[in-house]
């Protein structure tokens, strides 16, 4: 199904699309690099970020769907997202982001360790900062009940 114009510029459409590129990110990596520790199976590096991307997946995967079902909710003026939905959604993206990217900042480390050095504090800042943030967000929503 192609999305209409209007969905396609939603945030959770662009969120499900950027999830669907870490997926296909974290999947090939797993393909590729995969024989490599056969070859290799001392590459610790190597393993820790396989490990990442294999549990990214199931959660990347979640949330492609709970998109996919909030944006139908939202369709309807009828029904309202549950509570507990949403708040799936937001931990299996927090999930899917951290160990994908964090899986990603390994596989770069093992070219260029400054590289991934970099890239890896970076994405801990963001996931703290994300994190933070949620966390603020589901305060608020529990001092409004």
């Amino acid at each position: 199904m192609v999305p209409e114009s209007a969905e396609v510029s939603s945030p959770s459409t662009t969120s499900a699309l950027i999830h669907t590129g870490l997926l296909s990110v974290g999947l090939s990596n797993l393909f590729w690099k995969g024989n490599e520790i056969t070859a290799n199976p001392d590459e610790k590096v190597l393993i820790v970020a396989m490990g990442l991307f294999c549990l990214a997946i199931p959660f990347q995967g979640l949330y492609i769907l709970l998109s996919r079902m909030i944006r139908e909710f939202d369709s309807s003026a009828k029904l309202i997202v549950p509570e507990s939905i949403l708040r799936l959604a937001s931990v299996c993206e927090m999930v899917s982001y951290s160990c994908g990217i964090t899986g990603f900042c390994l596989m770069l480390m093992r070219t260029s360790s400054i590289l991934g050095g970099i890239l890896l504090s970076s994405a801990v800042l963001v996931i703290l900062l994300a994190r933070s943030a949620m966390m603020k967000a589901y305060e608020a929503n529990q001092a409004s009940y």
